[in-house]
């Protein structure tokens, strides 16, 4: 097991709410955007 100390732990919960509030279109956009910088970047 890992002990964490409170900073640790107050990151982490940080870390946690931040994504929670991250929409799912939101993801799927970002997604899409990496997807076409990705093609342009093999050529």
């Amino acid at each position: 097991m890992v002990t964490l100390s409170d900073d640790e732990v107050a990151l982490i919960r940080s870390i946690l709410t931040a994504l929670r509030s991250i929409k799912i279109r939101d993801i799927d956009k970002a997604l899409v955007i990496l997807a076409k910088v990705e093609k342009g970047n093999r050529t």
